[in-house]
């Protein structure tokens, strides 16, 4: 078949000349089902003569076919239908909107993820390879091409190469050297047996490559590859800064010998794949907790899960000009490139309408990650709220402006997330294109951000409440005490904005603004050399200009953290520096 086509109809199914992706045997391309263009699919074309070529090849396509009906797991990629024709098989397989892990990573800075989201990812992984495994099934090539994403899901896919085991799993074979050699584990490179393990080298490989943005072992040649790998140890780059569980993991995984290497029993209960964040190993008992600290530590629980909230929806600007393109011929010559191996489909009125699906659909997605920045924006504030907590005993601040502080981030967060649940209830958005916001309003992406929004208000509102009745609590014993008038009418003003009305005011940030300067200006007088505290002054000074700090949309709030928290002394000083702190808290 010739490039030339633009799209043809196979029974019940159409298919796009737009390539998603380059698997063996043949490309995978985008389509959708006849009746409803909205139900979109992967179709993987090939060619039947290319079994008559070879013969073994068919084996293993067959192989491929039966893996993938056998397998029904959320991170496996899943098989719809199986066609023929007199010169193609179709496997037609579920979408995945985002594409691969490759380029996934390669729209990052660096070309690496945050440890937090490789990690994420990794965990999906080893949760298709758990059902493989008790399958009996060696994929043999593993690598961010053959991870595709969905709505942040990560999913195994390209199964052209895999193999159903007849022996044991862990017992090495003699098997055919298939795969890519960057990811090939040590006894495939020098043709010896192996055994599944040599997927968890391939695993290894894909796990460093996400966190550090290339493969451990690098040539300018096959030969020369096999001997780095052979011969040169594993190490790890200073930059960025990884966990020691992390690393401790990737070294098990990358051991030349396979006895040496960790099992897929090990691995799968890996203490780095739990929920082990710190906060699920403190053991509190809540009931002996009062109801500030109570409160304080279930709002800790939900920032650990949900202060960065990441939704994969890549808008696929290449897609969207390749259908401008074929919209953009005659009508004439697109119709003569279609072929039909079914009833007649209108191809004319199909691309129109994708080509007007395509921009409200981009449009749709521009404000669904508005939103979402939006969002995590607010979660910011939340954030610095739980480090002033954590760090209350070093700051030297009496109970009144302590709480004075902390109530007002926690009403400037739901200022921000007010104004976007506002939003939501608008028919008509003043900024956005009517027809396209109406339908927005429709989309299951609005919903799940719609519930979203929803939950985060009520765990923040929780937060506040609490940080409120204690506030009100301490001033209300200051009140008692022997004070003069203006401190009074200060503390009286303060109660005031504590008010359950979350829009924004100029009153508002005002005192916003200048109760969190004094406080910078309190802790610089600390003069602390402590990294904590240090990093409290930046956070507080970016809680005073947070779109200075958080420009864009597609801001990566994950690296953020990781980068933030990893920062010296001299670091964070000279951060400072460039904010301007000392000039900005001095006005």
């Amino acid at each position: 078949m010739a490039d030339e086509w633009s799209t043809k109809q196979v029974l019940k199914y159409i298919v796009i000349n737009e390539k998603l992706s380059f698997e063996a045997f043949g490309c995978l391309y985008k389509g959708f089902f006849k009746e409803d263009e909205t139900k979109l699919i992967a179709v993987k074309m090939v060619k039947i003569a290319l079994f008559d070529e070879n013969p073994k090849l068919l084996e293993l396509f067959k192989q491929e076919i039966a893996i993938l009906q056998k397998i029904n797991h959320p991170n496996i990629i899943r098989i719809l239908d199986v066609l023929r024709t007199n010169t193609y098989v179709y496997l037609i397989l579920e979408y995945c909107a985002d594409g691969n892990l490759k380029k996934y990573i390669a729209r990052k800075k660096d070309n690496r993820l945050s440890e937090v989201e490789a990690l994420l990812f990794i965990k999906h992984i080893v949760e298709g390879f758990k059902i493989l495994y008790q399958n009996k099934i060696l994929h043999r090539n593993i690598k961010p091409d053959n991870i595709l994403l969905h709505q942040g899901i990560a999913k195994i896919t390209d199964f052209s190469v895999a193999c159903i085991m007849d022996s044991d799993m862990n017992a090495p074979s003699y098997l055919t050297k298939m795969g890519t050699p960057l990811y090939m584990a040590p006894q495939i490179l020098k043709g010896q047996p192996f055994s599944s393990k040599s997927d968890i080298w391939s695993l290894g490989i894909t796990f460093y490559e996400l966190l550090y943005g290339r493969v451990p072992w690098q040539a300018k040649d096959f030969d020369s590859f096999s001997q780095n790998v052979l011969n040169e140890p594993i190490s790890f780059p200073i930059k960025p800064v990884r966990s020691n569980g992390a690393k401790e993991l990737i070294t098990k995984m990358l051991q030349i010998e396979e006895k040496d290497r960790i099992s897929w029993e090990e691995l799968f209960e890996n203490q780095i794949f739990r929920d082990n964040h710190q906060i699920n190993q403190i053991n509190y008992n809540l009931q002996e907790l009062d109801d500030f600290s109570k409160q304080i530590f279930i709002n800790l629980q939900y920032l650990d899960q949900h202060l960065v909230v990441r939704q994969i929806i890549q808008i696929h600007f290449d897609s969207f000009q390749k259908q401008q393109e074929i919209t953009s011929k005659t009508f004439g010559e697109v119709k003569s490139k279609s072929i039909n191996y079914g009833q007649d489909f209108n191809t004319e009125n199909f691309l129109l309408n994708q080509q007007k699906q395509n921009k409200i659909r981009a449009a749709m997605l521009k404000y669904y990650n508005y939103f979402l920045f939006e969002r995590n924006v607010a979660f910011f504030f939340n954030y610095v709220i739980q480090k002033t907590i954590f760090l209350k005993p070093k700051l030297n601040l009496p109970n009144l402006p302590y709480f004075r502080l902390i109530s007002l981030i926690a009403k400037n967060q739901l200022i921000h997330l007010e104004r976007v649940r506002e939003q939501f209830s608008k028919e008509v958005h003043e900024k956005f294109n009517i027809e396209t916001w109406q339908n927005f309003l429709k989309s299951e992406e609005f919903k799940q951000l719609d519930l979203l929004i929803k939950t985060d208000i009520q765990s923040s509102q929780d937060l506040f409440f609490k940080i409120t009745i204690a506030f009100r609590k301490v001033a209300e014993e200051e009140l008692k005490g022997q004070i003069n008038q203006l401190d009074a009418e200060l503390i009286k003003d303060s109660l005031n904005l504590n008010e359950t009305t979350f829009k924004a005011s100029e009153v508002f940030y005002n005192c916003y603004r200048e109760i969190i300067g004094d406080n910078i200006n309190h802790l610089l007088k600390l003069q602390s050399e402590e990294v904590d505290i240090n990093l409290l002054i930046l956070n507080l000074s970016i809680c005073l200009n947070p779109y200075e700090e958080f420009k864009e949309i597609y801001f990566d709030f994950d690296i953020f953290y990781e980068v933030t928290e990893q920062l010296k002394f001299n670091e964070i000083y000279e951060r400072l520096l460039q904010k301007r702190v000392k000039l900005l808290v001095s006005k």
